[in-house]
């Protein structure tokens, strides 16, 4: 690698990229699941009642989410790809010779390393400032609302007076666009190019209480996502017969999720003759147990059941270098001008975590 310069005067400016995390191994899913629904942003019972809760559920979903990831390998991939992405990304923006210096760190919700591991981390690099770039395109409570939180209080607890700014979605960014409608357009390339395809976007779902009581932006900035690929994918082909879907996967609970539900679309549109179809995992930008099970291997199945002829999954970002690119953009907007809310905003349109210890 070339040798870095940076003038005696740069900021260090410490970057978390956020993402859920995923067990590792089989006896990592047990305290994953229990991090998760002791999640008050995740799970919504009386607080006094949460670890209990928590702890009889996690037990009860444990060996079906084994033998989930046992199908997977024995495990999710998901912190190996994210540091790669991290280690990739803090490589990109440090590839200039001066301005400043950078440092990417990894940080899960629910599984190691967490927020406050990696803080600890870059505060031992001397950074000057915090940025909280979340690797959810599209915002939630559940998700960038989460994360934030956790990390905010941590920042609060470790080191109380070093700045942070957030960049709290990304769902229409061109650079992301960009790199999600080229993995779309790889398996559009393999269906025939005389026949129409179809492209089913799956989205991991929400409970629908969270979008019509508490305004939770997720399912706004999902349709954003998929209404901006969508105009770059008909751009790119313009020669194809090309529709497209949208759908929620992923739903757990009695409560009422969005929808449609991926499982009853899939069955929806094979019954209207449907036979090339892909699909895309517009909310997950790496793949982990909701690609590598629901989709590769339950969808897979359920698509030979219902008689389509080519059933495809657009690949995840993950490492690609169109991805990097995108994050590595949207890090040097910011001084370029770009509006960034300072944490705990995670939305910047008022539907923010009243609670930041």
């Amino acid at each position: 690698m070339a040798q870095e310069h940076f003038s005696s005067d740069a900021k260090t400016t410490g970057v978390l990229l956020f993402n859920l995390g995923g067990p590792e191994s089989l006896n990592d899913v047990y305290p994953f699941l229990l991090n998760l629904f002791s999640d008050p942003d995740i799970f919504r019972v009386p607080r006094i009642l949460q670890p209990l809760i928590a702890r009889i559920i996690a037990r009860r979903r444990a060996p079906k989410s084994r033998e989930y990831y046992r199908q997977i390998g024995g495990g999710s991939p998901l912190r190996k790809i994210t540091e790669e992405q991290a280690s990739l990304l803090e490589c990109r923006m440090n590839s200039g010779n001066g301005g400043n210096r950078w440092k990417v760190r990894v940080a899960m919700r629910y599984a190691p390393p967490r927020a406050g591991d990696a803080i600890r981390d870059l505060l031992s690099e001397g950074v000057d400032e915090l940025v909280f770039l979340p690797l959810y395109p599209q915002r939630s409570i559940t998700t960038t609302g989460s994360s934030f939180r956790e990390a905010l209080a941590e920042r609060n607890r470790l080191a109380p007076s070093l700045p942070v700014r957030s960049i709290p979605a990304w769902p229409s960014h061109p650079p992301y666009i960009e790199a999600l409608a080229e993995t779309i357009g790889e398996s559009i390339r393999k269906t025939p190019a005389e026949e129409p395809v179809h492209i089913l976007f799956s989205a991991h779902g929400i409970p629908e209480f969270l979008v019509t009581r508490e305004k939770d932006p997720y399912e706004r900035d999902t349709r954003t996502t998929v209404e901006a690929v969508m105009k770059r994918i008909y751009a790119l082909h313009p020669d194809r017969s090309i529709e497209y879907h949208l759908s929620y996967q992923s739903r757990v609970g009695p409560l009422k999720w969005l929808g449609p539900e991926t499982r009853a679309e899939l069955s929806r549109l094979a019954g209207e003759n449907v036979r090339n179809l892909v699909m895309v995992p517009v909310s997950f930008v790496s793949d982990h147990q909701e690609t590598l099970y629901e989709m590769d291997i339950l969808y897979q199945e359920m698509s030979r059941e219902l008689g389509y002829r080519h059933f495809l999954r657009a690949p995840s970002l993950n490492v690609r270098p169109s991805f990097i690119e995108a994050l590595a953009y949207l890090l040097s907007e910011i001084p370029a001008g770009i509006p960034v809310p300072p944490a705990p905003c995670f939305c910047a349109c008022g539907v923010c975590p009243k609670k930041t210890d």
